[in-house]
């Protein structure tokens, strides 16, 4: 019986890949509780919940240099540099989930209306969403790709939808009656968010990659 070596590490590869996006979906999903905390002005949730964001940050990032290292070492990898641009793409999104939690708490003396926490809670599912889906196409690289593939394809039709709210709110920014500083912020976390789920648009098209190159 013959080992394809190759195919083994890739699959060694692609399972470590497996830890580094549930560490990045656990810290984007964190921002739906941070932001009710964020609605009642609860600092002392929003301190233990952005700790959470960063512990698994963190991890996500020790185990991107892991990755990385078993990478550089696989030179005979024919997908190793579409592995690793999926790995260090993925990785941005755990940066914007940090960052919109630390945006949001920096904004202490304004809360919005009930209609603008509604865009706010819908913007923070859609990237969810965005995650989770990007998530499930790269669990099923390995046993199905065909699968894959097509959840890769469900990851950019969040990121249209996300660019239709996302310009819908940015609208109803500009139409408030609130300081500068305020709405600066306000903008810098929707762009946040929506920066979130064009990175991963981005990872999806590495999965697609994979995904194609596998099926060939």
């Amino acid at each position: 019986m013959t080992i394809d070596l190759n195919k083994n590490k890739e699959r060694i590869v692609l399972e470590i890949i497996q830890d580094h996006i549930r560490k990045i979906l656990f810290a984007v999903k964190e921002l739906a509780p941070f932001l009710e905390a964020w609605f009642e002005g609860n600092e002392a949730e929003m301190e233990k919940i952005i700790l959470k964001i960063s512990q698994a940050e963190n991890e996500a990032e020790e185990i991107k240099l892991a990755l990385l290292d078993e990478l550089s070492v696989a030179a005979t990898l024919i997908q190793r540099e579409d592995l690793m641009r999926l790995v260090l793409t993925t990785d941005e999104i755990a940066d914007y989930a940090e960052g919109t939690a630390f945006r949001l708490k920096g904004l202490k003396n304004w809360k919005p209306k009930e209609a603008l926490k509604e865009d706010l809670r819908n913007l923070v599912n859609t990237t969810i969403n965005s995650v989770e889906t990007l998530r499930d196409s790269i669990f099923t690289i390995v046993e199905d790709a065909e699968r894959a593939k097509k959840a890769a394809e469900e990851v950019d039709k969040v990121e249209r939808f996300m660019d239709q709210i996302h310009r819908a709110i940015e609208q109803t920014l500009f139409e408030l009656d609130i300081d500068n500083r305020t709405l600066i912020r306000l903008l810098s976390v929707v762009s946040n968010l929506e920066d979130a789920v064009d990175t991963a648009g981005k990872a999806a098209n590495a999965v697609r990659i994979i995904a194609v190159a596998r099926l060939g």
